[in-house]
């Protein structure tokens, strides 16, 4: 048996260096959905609640906000502990979030919570919240199960209309409007701690349901003199507000994609090659499959 240290299985045959580099192409997009799916906690823990849940700068509910009459339905085998909100305290915090920034009344809907727990990539429990109205609309809220922090909150809503969702060119150069709408959008509703005095573009995509509704948008980063971060996403179809993705979840998302750059990089890069294997590639130059 012989060993090849890291880079050194470049030196045996190109064809293995192609080989490893599509197995990576591939395991690299299934570790940006764990990440994705595994983010959101905070490290504060309080003992007690209330609801609404005051204490967070982005929790101010409407005065005219009253209970909405929803049914509460919890999936998944996991259950809250003692120390976190329960599942009717998680869809009240749903309920007034979506009425006040989507203007949503659910009354006679069925809130669906899933409860994730703590886990070796997820130090903090979270909550899902999702309601669906009709095949082309539905809602999301997540937030932080012990404290209440937001995480993100969805408007998900696709529309029959044809009209372009390929990337949109000029928004690149241009993109103004929208800067001026995550600013204003951000402030209205103090998704960030102070005022904005940074708005960045992100990115642009599409997503398209099942029945072939679609819609397209534009992500926006705002930043506040505070320090503070929230991605606001908007519909280039209609320039109405779709998410936001809070300071916490942003925060979460970072500290777990070093995470995982602290991980590859203490990762061993040693291969064990039998001496037959080598002596192919040799007389060959027979290309090899190597899975780390």
């Amino acid at each position: 048996m012989s060993i090849v240290k890291g880079n050194e299985v470049k030196k045996i045959v190109l064809g293995s260096v192609a080989a490893i580099a599509a197995v990576t192409l591939v395991f690299g997009g299934i570790t940006q959905m764990v990440s994705a799916a595994e983010v959101g906690k905070t490290q504060v823990v309080p003992t007690s609640y209330s609801i609404p849940y005051k204490s967070a700068v982005n929790s101010s509910i409407p005065a005219d906000y009253v209970k909405k009459n929803y049914k509460v339905k919890v999936v998944g085998k996991d259950q809250p502990t003692a120390n976190d909100l329960q599942g009717k305290e998680a869809a009240e915090l749903a309920s007034q979030n979506w009425w006040q920034i989507f203007d949503v009344d659910l009354d006679g809907q069925t809130l669906e919570l899933t409860y994730n727990p703590i886990s070796t990539t997820q130090p903090r429990a979270i909550w899902n919240v999702h309601a669906k109205v009709n095949d082309t609309l539905s809602y999301d809220f997540t937030l932080d199960a012990v404290t209440g922090d937001h995480y993100s909150i969805a408007k998900r809503i696709y529309h029959k209309t044809d009209f372009p969702v390929e990337m949109d060119k000029n928004l690149l150069k241009d993109n103004q409007e929208y800067q001026a709408l995550a600013k204003a959008e951000a402030e209205k509703y103090q998704f960030v701690a102070g005022k904005v005095n940074f708005v960045e573009y992100i990115s642009q995509g599409f997503q398209q349901n099942e029945a072939g509704a679609k819609n397209s948008d534009i992500t926006l980063q705002v930043k506040s003199d505070k320090g503070e971060a929230a991605q606001l996403n908007f519909s280039r179809y209609n320039k109405e507000l779709l998410s936001v993705e809070y300071n916490n979840w942003l925060q979460e998302t970072e500290r777990y994609q070093k995470l995982l750059e602290q991980e590859k990089k203490t990762q061993t890069t040693d291969v064990f090659l039998t001496d037959e294997v080598i002596k192919e590639v040799q007389e060959k130059g027979a290309p090899i499959m190597i899975k780390k």
